[in-house]
């Protein structure tokens, strides 16, 4: 830096607070750099000037070194990796291969111990649970235009694939299957590919589940695989089929939609959002098994009096600051997702339709979802949405106050419509690139 920048108000005032000896006040010199935005990003291993960063609203700016870490490798195409919940990347020569988990998948492939221990320097997503129990397993593998298909009919066309390799999930009633069809989705988008494909045995009962899933999700009955005898499923990722819907076309989205904020507090934000924890959090507060978390659809519930809201419509998830601390800085937007699905009405329906819509995909608990019940049956709207990516930066309050998006001193109300041209500031902020989801 060739100049130093005068204190902004807002840090002069922690200084004033804070700062002890010279040492504080040169921390604070730099921070002050960060936020009068001469400066993108600070790395240190200090935790008090986290902390400092963190009272400023800076948290997302100054990182420690293996938040920078995690930070630059988001989006890493090879494989997509995931901060929260139990599915994490492994070589698959870590993997026993001779676990019970693989017995189904031996006795349907002849030679798959071979095959395994040939991909040993591959990577999969494996989850375990809290003893070591293999639940899931995904093995993907990217193919180009080139790939022999000779025992597919009909006949691929050429085009670059993803070939969902190996995928089973236990039943565990946590929805881990959609948690690794989001996998599959996010790998999907991040190679560039056309379409994907799976092969499986449709007849099989252990397998009639994973192919009722990928059906509810896009994937068509497309041929057979004469070596094996085995039903070739198809999802395309370039095109937006308008006679499908938002779940079915999902990870392709259409620009031309509406778009809305959603508030949401702190205490249901990360438990309904994992992907979107934020660096003050504690990773290991989340990664208990709760279906909410696992669910691909989720559910957000309202008695607000917007109802003009459609499938495909896009909403940004606004998470409202602690208590105790200033809500400028605190409260941040930290989601892009996708109306899925509405439902309203519920005063001429019962209270068991509504729990139905709610359950394994709602943070709320049994009592809280009584009380809605209790005190706005007549109002509720039950809105289903997919979760499409966590902001790279985190724009705060303060930053939808200047825009003019939201007025200050308030924070935004339940679905604030918000303009394409506001959208694209928030994304510009947030250095959130979405281009790869656009048809």
């Amino acid at each position: 830096m060739k100049a130093v920048a005068p204190l902004a108000a807002e840090v002069s005032t922690l200084a004033d607070e804070l700062d002890k000896d010279e040492n504080d006040r040169i921390d604070t010199a730099l921070l002050n750099e960060v936020f009068q935005k001469r400066v993108d990003m600070l790395i240190t291993e200090d935790k008090k000037l986290r902390r400092k960063a963190e009272r400023l609203g800076l948290s997302h700016k100054v990182l420690s070194i293996n938040a920078l870490i995690a930070f630059v490798t988001a989006e890493n195409p090879n494989l997509v990796e995931y901060r929260a919940l139990a599915v994490k990347k492994r070589l698959m020569g870590e993997i026993d291969v001779n676990n019970e988990f693989f017995d189904s998948l031996r006795e349907a492939y002849t030679g798959f111990n071979d095959w395994f221990a040939k991909k040993c320097n591959d990577e999969a997503y494996l989850c375990q649970d809290d003893t070591g129990r293999i639940l899931g397993f995904l093995y993907l593998k990217t193919e180009d235009r080139c790939e022999n298909y000779s025992d597919i009919a009909p006949s691929f066309t050429p085009k670059k694939r993803l070939k969902v390799g190996t995928f089973k999930v236990d039943a565990t009633g946590f929805r881990l299957g959609e948690r690794f069809i989001k996998i599959i989705f996010d790998n999907a988008v991040e190679r560039k590919v056309d379409e994907i494909y799976v092969t499986l045995f449709e007849n099989r009962e252990d397998l009639a589940t994973l192919s009722n899933l990928l059906t509810r999700w896009g994937f068509l009955h497309f041929g057979i695989k004469f070596s094996t005898g085995e039903s070739v499923l198809v999802k395309e990722i370039s095109l937006y089929n308008p006679l499908l819907s938002a779940k079915e076309n999902f990870p392709n989205l259409l620009y031309n939609k509406q778009k809305f904020i959603l508030p949401i507090y702190p205490q249901y934000h990360t438990s309904l959002l994992p992907d979107s924890i934020l660096n003050t959090e504690n990773e290991v507060d989340f990664l208990a098994k709760e279906p909410q978390r696992y669910a691909l659809q989720k559910v957000y519930i309202s008695w607000g009096q917007e109802r003009n809201i459609n499938p495909g419509d896009i909403v940004l998830f606004y998470r409202t600051g602690d208590a105790g601390t200033s809500k400028k800085y605190s409260s941040v937007l930290t989601t892009i997702a996708i109306v899925d699905e509405i439902q309203t009405g519920f005063n001429s329906r019962n209270k068991e339709d509504f729990l139905c819509h709610c359950q394994n995909r709602s943070v709320f608990s049994l009592d809280e979802l009584n009380s809605f019940w209790d005190n706005h049956r007549y109002n509720l709207m039950i809105l289903k949405f997919i979760y499409i990516k966590s902001l790279v930066h985190r724009p705060i309050l303060g930053f939808l106050w200047d825009k003019n998006i939201v007025p200050a001193p308030n924070g935004p109300r339940p679905f604030t419509r918000i303009s394409n041209d506001q959208f694209e500031m928030i994304l510009n902020e947030a250095q959130t690139d979405l281009s790869k989801f656009w048809r």
